[in-house]
């Protein structure tokens, strides 16, 4: 059971590497979205938001791995 939580990591990471190719290379994706680039500031606002919560959670999984 100690491989667990590799291959859930390496499954998690697959799955979103590929998700973000399959959104990426859409036909949605290749058309220019004005309101998109209009909102430049606020939509990076929202994604460091989400890698700041990332991390956190991040940090506090391994804090729990060390030591528990």
């Amino acid at each position: 059971m100690t491989w667990l939580p590799y291959v859930l990591i390496v499954g998690i990471a697959l799955f979103g590497g590929i998700a973000t190719m399959i959104i990426g290379n859409s036909k949605a994706n290749q058309t220019s979205n004005p309101e998109y680039d209009r909102r430049t500031k606020q939509n990076l606002r929202k994604l460091s938001y989400v890698y700041v919560g990332a991390i956190v959670l991040g940090f506090g999984g391994l804090i729990l791995y060390l030591f528990n």
